[in-house]
This record gives structure tokens, sequence and C-alpha cells, in this order.
């Protein structure tokens, strides 16, 4: 079954906090050649809890902003258009493929106060983010898994590649020449506090009305933040070496087991050896990828899942706490507010 994501026909909003204006279901994404695997879904089923926007700004620049929770896992295909492609992560994390490159941003860090739930101001708005530059050449094929419970507030921007050209003969951009030359080129990048007010105010300006001139000047400005030299100022960045491929794809492969639940609860250790490295290997070069150690990574799965199933069944704490494999039910509350800013009480008082 054939699905995209809808157009900026959709009707326009003026919030920055999208989350609860609706579901998504798999009709909004009739019209861009999106397909869905690994899942059945329906027309009827709501695939996400929140909203998505999509907006060309410029003949050579295109925006594309998502708030909101996943309510089901599958997998969703779709054309990947050739050029740079700039993602930010304000909240959540992102689970993504170019060309079956996997990327994988890990959950900005911000603080957050507990004490009114949901609905609470973060107790200071630091530019806590992470995002990444991706290059594409040629059209790929763009992954996305979703994974019921999984929260994410991003925005992306694509820029054309006749843009990117001609920016790089210009004075202060020349370092974008190489990056031109490279398919799926990948740069991790850590967006400056410009970048993510930039970003903020972008999401705000979306859809509204008498805007366009704004949208386009604070885009420009987010396309320059993102494209600026990264500092190696950092001793733990500038030392570690990006990557290969092979163990891209090898960290892929795990992950994609932790999320199946395939891994029978195995000892890193273990996992180590059956794929050939020794367990120090292992978890740095997944904490690289994923920016968690493989526990952590699986006790955030355990913990999307159970608020999926606060937020979505008549479970009691007790119970979900019990299936997410917490002995107690305090220690469940204490990871979950942790993580989450609410407590799992309230969560499940809004079934």
């Amino acid at each position: 079954m054939q699905r995209a994501h809808p157009g900026p026909s959709k009707q326009a909003r003026t919030q920055n906090r999208w989350l609860g204006l609706g579901t998504v279901k798999a009709p909004d994404f009739a019209g861009t050649q999106s397909q869905f695997f690994n899942g059945y879904v329906s027309e009827q089923d709501p695939l996400l809890n929140g909203h998505i926007k999509a907006v060309q700004v410029h003949p050579d620049l295109w925006l594309h902003a998502v708030e909101g929770c996943d309510l089901r896992t599958f997998t969703s295909k779709s054309p990947a258009q050739q050029g740079l492609h700039i993602v930010i992560v304000l909240e959540g994390s992102v689970d993504v493929a170019f060309g079956g490159l996997p990327l994988q941003l890990p959950q900005p860090c911000s603080e957050v106060s507990t004490e009114a739930g949901a609905a609470a101001a973060p107790k200071s708005r630091l530019p806590h983010a992470s995002g990444a530059l991706v290059n594409t050449c040629k059209h790929e094929i763009f992954v996305r898994n979703w994974r019921m419970g999984k929260f994410e507030r991003k925005l992306s921007l694509r820029v054309h590649p006749r843009l990117l050209q001609s920016l790089a003969c210009t004075t202060g951009y020349t370092h974008l020449q190489s990056m031109l030359e490279q398919h799926l080129y990948v740069q991790l990048w850590k967006p400056s506090a410009r970048a993510v007010v930039l970003a903020e105010q972008i999401i705000h300006l979306i859809g509204q009305e008498n805007a366009t001139l704004l949208l386009q000047s604070r885009t420009l400005e987010f396309l320059h933040e993102a494209v600026q030299p990264q500092k190696q100022n950092d001793p733990e960045d500038s030392s570690r070496p990006a990557l290969h491929l092979r163990n891209h794809l090898r960290m892929a492969k795990l992950k994609a087991m932790l999320d199946a639940q395939q891994d029978g609860g195995a000892m890193v250790a273990d996992l180590a050896r059956d794929m050939g490295m020794s367990p120090s290997a292992l978890q740095r070069q997944f904490r690289q990828l994923y920016g968690s150690s493989i526990d952590e990574y699986r006790r955030s799965q355990r913990l999307d899942h159970a608020r999926a199933l606060l937020a979505q069944t008549g479970c009691s704490v007790q119970e979900v706490a019990h299936s997410s494999g917490y002995t107690s039910a305090a220690n469940f509350s204490t990871a979950f507010k942790r993580r989450f800013g609410i407590s799992p009480k309230l969560v499940r008082s809004r079934f």
C-alpha cells in the first residue's frame, strides 16, 4: 500500500507545540510514494499522535517538521531526493536510514520540571539538541522505523544541489565542495544555541499567514548555522574516528535485534562474542551511533513500550511495571518520571 505525508495544504497551525492536535492516519500519507512494511496498517489505523508539516520555502529549500508519538510499530519507505538533508532533533529521538545507511540521533538532554506533569514548562530551555547532515548525490530510499511509544520532535531541511554548488563557490562556504562530491556523506552535528532558537522559530512560523519572507530568512540563517565547519575543541570528539560503513551496518543489525527483542536478554559479553568483537569495542561503537550503552538502550525501549501501554490500555501501573521488567512499581515510577518528566499515573489517568 502506497502512502505519503501530507503537503502544505494541511490546516495551518501557529502553535509551536503540536502534540495532541490530532492523529495522523494512513490516508494522510497519500501522494508521495511511501510504502509500509513489517506490520499491517489499515487505512483507519492512527499512526502518529501529533502533527506533521511540510512546506517549500524557496525553489531550493524544503522544510519538514514532526512532533508526535508513534502509535504503531512498522517500517515506512519513501523516495529521498538528492541534496543535503539537515536534521535537528529538539526532543525525543529519530531512527531512520538513507540508502541503507542507518542514522539514529540520540535523545537530546534537557532539564525538565517533574512537579506539574507534561504541561509544565522546562526549568530551563537549554539549547540541548542533536543533529546530522546527510548528503545524497542521487535519489535514494528513505526508511523510517516506527516504534510504538517512541516520541520525536524534529525539523528537517532539504537543500537542492544547485544551491549547495553555488554556496561552495562563495567565500566562507568552500568547505562544502568536498561534501558535495560524496554520496551518503554523514556528519553528526552539535547544533549551536542559535540553531536551536532558529529551529523553534521556524516551527512556529510554518503555516502562519503573511510570514513567507520571515520564514525564508530564518531558514537561510538555519542553513548557515548548520554548514559551519565543526569546531574541534572537544577532545572526545576529535579523537573519535568515524565508524566504517561495515560497523554502521553491524550496529544497525544489533539494534534491530534489540528492537525486536530477539536478543534473549543476553549479556553484552555474549553479544560481543557472537559479533566477533570485544565487549568494550561493541559498547563504544553502539554508544557512538546511538548515544547510549546497550543496557541503557534496552531500558529506554521498555519505558517507551510502558508509556504506550499506559496511554492506550487500561493496565494498572503495577501491571505495566511488571511487564517492563521492574519488580518494584516505585522504581518503575522513578525511572519513568526521569525519562519522560511525567508520572506514569498521570499518563494512565488520561486513558
